[in-house]
Order: structure tokens, then C-alpha cells, then sequence
């Protein structure tokens, strides 16, 4: 069982299903009679976590995109638990401490945020001393969102111990499969 796309050396012999040319997404697996997790590679046994069979959600991006964000959350907990930050505030204080003139739009579009989600939750940062809201000179309908002394100091201090997190989250990929990796990411994401 293959696909094939022609004019390349492109085939998939786990994934695809029978007759099937240049797939948008991979196909589920043909699971074997024998009731054996097959890896999809090279046909050994697959152990998964619970002892359960998942080749039926294997294919799926949105599922292991999901298996590997718990993985990542997990370890945004263990190396940011001491400064109190979600991931989310997290992001918002990178962004702050990277860009100048943020509107509290630019913010909702950059995370893909609602606005009354954000509203939340830059409140809550500001009540912890860590940003301020500042009416625009230009124009008195515009806020600007900027971070305080406490709030540059704690992104400087969480930007500091991310590299660390992020290198080993992606210690088990080559420097070649981390940057294709975040390339196909970004295309997903759609550019962002």
C-alpha cells in the first residue's frame, strides 16, 4: 500500500491508502489482523502510554500535536513554576519586551486571542506590577500596552530560563529536524 506523487521520490508505505496520489494529510493505517501496534516505519511492536493501541489516532496531527503540547506544558510548569507564569503571560511579556506601541488588538491578533480573554488576563499582569496601559498621544482612543521595570525583569528572567526548557523539549531532535519542524509548524499555523 502506497501513494506517490509524481515527479518525486516521494512515497509512503505506512500511511497511505491504496491508489492515493499526493495526499493533503496523511490516510489512517491499515491496522494488521493480528492485533499487534505496528511502528509505522519498521513494523516493530508500538508500546503506547496506557498500554493501549492508538495507530487509529497516529495520523492524526491535531492528536500529536496535542500529545506534544502536553509534553511542552509540562515542562513551561517545572522551569516557570517559580515565577507564576502562565503560558499565555508568558507570551505577552515576550512580546511586550520585543515591541514597541502593542495595542491591546495587536496583542489579540498576535495570540489569537479574543479580546475580552486578553482583557483578563493584561489586568491581571497589571495588578501584579508587571505592565501598564497607557493612552496614545496620537490618538486618546488608543491604549498601549508596556511593561513595567518588575514586568521587563521578569520577561528577561523567563526568557532566560525558556532556552533552557526549549532545549531539552527539543534535545530529542537533530538542529536539522528543529528547524524543518518549526518550519511546517509556521506554514500550518499560516504564516505566523
Amino acid at each position: 500500500m502506497t501513494w506517490y506523487c509524481p515527479g518525486s521520490a516521494m512515497s509512503n508505505t505506512a500511511y497511505g491508502a491504496r491508489g492515493m496520489r499526493c495526499p493533503n494529510s496523511m490516510s489512517a493505517p491499515e491496522l494488521p489482523r493480528d492485533g499487534a501496534a505496528r511502528h509505522p516505519r519498521d513494523g516493530t511492536s508500538r508500546a503506547a502510554k496506557g498500554g493501549l493501541d492508538r495507530r487509529a489516532l497516529d495520523h492524526l496531527l491535531g492528536f500529536m500535536t496535542s500529545l506534544a503540547d502536553a509534553r511542552l506544558r509540562k515542562a513551561f510548569s517545572a522551569h516557570m513554576n517559580g515565577l507564576k507564569l502562565r503560558p499565555v503571560e508568558f507570551s505577552i511579556l515576550a512580546l511586550l519586551s520585543t515591541n514597541q506601541r502593542v495595542t491591546q488588538k495587536k496583542l489579540c491578533l498576535a495570540l489569537d486571542t479574543p479580546a475580552p480573554n486578553l482583557v483578563v488576563i493584561l489586568t491581571r499582569l497589571q495588578e501584579r506590577g508587571l505592565l501598564r496601559r497607557v493612552r496614545s498621544n496620537e490618538d486618546r482612543r488608543e491604549q498601549h500596552v508596556e511593561l513595567t521595570e518588575e514586568g521587563r525583569r521578569l520577561a528577561d528572567e523567563a526568557h532566560a530560563l525558556s532556552l533552557t526548557m526549549e532545549a531539552e523539549a527539543l534535545s530529542v531532535l537533530t538542529a536539522g529536524e528543529q528547524l524543518l519542524l518549526f518550519e511546517l509548524l509556521r506554514k500550518i499555523a499560516g504564516g505566523r
